[in-house]
């Protein structure tokens, strides 16, 4: 009868214990979330308040700035500026930008009074070249021309490549590279295989571009950066006025005036011709 009171008694304290511990599980459970909603109630955004018509009420800080964030994501935009379309000859327009302000959009939340509407604040982004800025380039500075000749495979690439730099603008301090705006001259962009220096290569031919592009910049008063003479006389300029590239060589120059420039140029039966255009 003893043994059966002590394995009663056994079972009772296993059963209180574990009625304690869910007591106490229980205690902690709505304590943690008693202590969640005070800190809402204490710090969250106020009752009613919505952002871009999605309610924020009793919101914390970090919520808050996680759903900004998020709407931020979807609603960024870099600007894009105007540019001029080669094959229509024309300006397609600029688009503007956008970016939110996330800290201020947070403290406007987080200061909203009770039933406030706050929409997102909105950074404008413009464009660094503008349809107002292409129509003000119609002054011509300079020009120059050359007549080479040859195959149709060598005056082809002269038309590509005279193609490939047409309407480039150039900001004031810009550097031109002639193999970053007309190359890689490979079969896959339209190059054909033409007499070069020493042989036949794709491409070839368009230091007859190059030339024209240098002495129409010469003749501007442009600021040559990267320049590399023929190892041989050419038939398209006088000696000592040429231009050679190479993928390993370069040819650029510096807008080194105060005002924008574009470049207009095109090519065609064996004709190069450049022009320089600036504000």
């Amino acid at each position: 009868m003893k043994r059966n009171n002590n394995s009663v008694n056994f079972y009772f304290l296993k059963l209180s214990t574990i009625l304690l511990i869910l007591l106490a599980a229980l205690i902690a459970f709505f304590s943690l979330n008693l202590g969640i909603m005070i800190t809402r109630h204490l710090y969250g955004v106020k009752p009613g308040v919505t952002l871009q018509d999605v309610a924020m009420e009793r919101m914390l800080q970090s919520e808050v700035r996680q759903m900004v964030e998020r709407m931020a994501n979807s609603l960024d935009r870099k600007p894009r500026n105007a540019r001029f379309d080669r094959a229509n000859k024309v300006i397609i327009p600029e688009l503007p930008g956008r970016k939110v302000d996330v800290l201020t959009t947070i403290d406007a939340v987080m200061t909203a009074q009770e039933g406030e509407i706050v929409e997102l604040a909105i950074i404008t982004l413009d464009p660094e070249i503008t349809s107002e800025l292409f129509q003000s380039i119609n002054n011509k500075i300079a020009a120059y021309s050359t007549s080479g000749g040859g195959s149709a495979g060598r005056t082809d690439n002269l038309y590509l490549a005279a193609k490939y730099m047409n309407g480039v603008i150039l900001a004031p301090g810009d550097v031109f590279s002639f193999n970053k705006e007309t190359g890689p001259r490979t079969l896959e962009r339209g190059y054909s295989m033409a007499p070069v220096v020493g042989g036949m290569g794709i491409g070839g031919g368009v230091c007859q571009v190059v030339t024209t592009i240098y002495n129409a910049a010469l003749a501007a008063g442009l600021e040559i950066v990267e320049r590399h003479r023929h190892s041989i006389p050419v038939g398209y300029a006088p000696p000592g006025r040429d231009a050679t590239v190479t993928d390993y060589i370069d040819f650029k120059f510096r807008n080194s005036t105060d005002k924008y420039i574009q470049i207009r140029s095109g090519a065609g039966g064996g004709h190069v011709w450049v022009q320089l255009w600036s504000q």
